[in-house]
């Protein structure tokens, strides 16, 4: 797993397979859109498959506070630290 805090080389294909259980799950493409409009990310990208496996995106007033809107990983990659990191 290699992690990274840049929406530059994304592209909806590897976003699939996010939301699970949501009533209204996001499309790839407005989750790209999503991450490319939060003031930071982290990624969570599996090198073999260039898929991102885990991600959050956070707001912030750039001095103290922080605030994490979205912190998701795959089912499949759960339970192995990915989220904490």
């Amino acid at each position: 797993i290699q992690y990274s805090d840049s929406t530059a080389k994304l592209n909806p294909d590897m976003l699939k397979g996010f939301f699970v259980g949501w009533r209204k799950p996001h499309t790839p493409q407005e989750h790209l859109r999503i991450l490319q409009s939060s003031q930071f990310v982290e990624l969570a990208l599996e090198t073999q498959t260039n898929r991102v496996v885990g991600f959050c995106n956070v707001l912030s007033d750039g001095i103290q506070t922080a605030f994490i809107s979205m912190l998701e990983v795959l089912p499949e990659y759960q339970g192995q630290g990915i989220g904490s990191e």
